[in-house]
């Protein structure tokens, strides 16, 4: 009987609206590389529907590491939106430069992002996918470290 109370009293619950908003962070997977990541929250009439613009680059230099440079896009729409939570699939290409190797990454994902209470500005995600490699090597396999975790800032 106090549990059906409770539920009958619970706030009703809302996606967290990020509609309009910019992210910036990190997203692990992309390569060997570490990555920076920024996001735009395309502004729709639903704040359950969730579009998202992803612009993501890296590199690596150094005496002891063959050079690699990691840039490209993704695009990434929310399939399911919960209360501070958001299950997304995602879709993009990117160019990796690895040593004197070339390739163009095409990478499918499927994730969640999360927003602790009381955090609604930070959101931490972990992604499933695959990497599709085609150029010099050609290849598939699944997202290094899979799940990849990324971490991005709400602004």
């Amino acid at each position: 009987m106090i549990a059906v109370l409770l539920l009958a009293a619970a706030p009703e619950a809302h996606a967290n609206d990020l509609r309009g908003r910019f992210g910036l962070g990190f997203p692990a997977g992309l390569g060997t590389v570490s990555a920076i990541s920024a996001r735009y929250a395309l502004p729709t009439k639903s704040e359950a529907v969730n579009v998202q613009l992803e612009a993501d680059g890296g590199f690596a230099a150094g005496s002891s590491v063959d050079p690699e440079l990691v840039a490209g896009g993704r695009l990434i729409y929310g399939v399911v939106a919960e209360d501070n939570l958001s299950l997304y699939a995602a879709g993009g290409a990117h160019y990796v430069a690895s040593g004197t190797t070339d390739i163009v990454r095409v990478q499918p994902a499927l994730g969640a992002e999360f927003f602790f209470f009381g955090l609604e500005n930070l959101g931490f995600g972990v992604e499933w996918g695959l990497n599709l490699d085609f150029g010099e090597t050609t290849g598939i396999r699944t997202v290094s470290g899979a799940p990849a975790v990324t971490v991005h800032y709400w602004f």
